[in-house]
């Protein structure tokens, strides 16, 4: 059994009670959102796998679960706990998550989020004591001219969902340990992964100012 350690409310197991997927619910997403995101982060073909929800709390989820759930056209809100992830006929599946990465950003794929499948509406990936969750982006009597682009936010958003539902949260695999004294722009400047690094670095010294 294994769990993530980012901070979740909807957890999705597989027959081995490993969590593959989950995120947090601010109380907008629907199932039929939820379709697509898993089309983003798991490689099998939908009509392989299906879904239903624990009875207790991800114990034994192969065998102590309810019945399955509707996903496509779904527009049920998305229930607080613990859900399965089965073949079509109950039985355990390996569950093929993708190994594609989100693109190392700050804090912007946790925030506000517009979902192009749902006319942008916004999700929140962490807790919002805002009220952003929910709302939409697009208003009609906005300018077109004065609108981002959506191929942008379409890809911001399916590096929003690569970042957040994958069972291991954001995966950063670089080399943390700069020396005391040394320039962290320096250092990142000369690594592998330099240009990736770069912007959660600057956005870091710009949020401090901000504050």
């Amino acid at each position: 059994m294994s769990r993530a350690t980012v901070r979740r409310n909807v957890h999705f197991l597989d027959g081995e009670n490993n969590e593959v997927l989950g995120f947090w619910q601010n109380g907008s997403v629907v199932w039929d959102q939820v379709t697509g995101w898993m089309h983003i982060t798991i490689t099998l073909p939908s009509m392989q796998y299906v879904v239903f929800r624990c009875l207790e709390s991800g114990q034994d989820p192969a065998t102590n679960h309810g019945p399955s759930t509707n996903l496509l056209d779904n527009n049920d809100i998305v229930n607080l706990g613990y859900y399965v992830v089965l073949s079509a006929n109950g039985e355990p599946l390996d569950i093929a998550v993708t190994k594609e990465r989100a693109i190392p950003r700050s804090v912007s794929y946790n925030l506000s989020n517009p979902d192009p499948r749902d006319n942008y509406k916004v999700i929140c990936f962490v807790p919002d004591p805002f009220g952003f969750d929910g709302n939409y982006m697009f208003q009609s009597n906005y300018p077109q001219h004065y609108q981002p682009l959506r191929s942008l936010l379409k890809y911001h958003f399916r590096m929003a969902v690569l970042c957040n539902m994958k069972a291991t949260g954001p995966e950063y695999d670089w080399d943390e340990n700069i020396p005391p004294g040394m320039d962290p722009v320096v250092e990142v400047s000369n690594s592998e992964k330099g240009k990736l690094r770069f912007e959660p670095i600057m956005a870091e010294r710009l949020n401090s100012l901000v504050e």
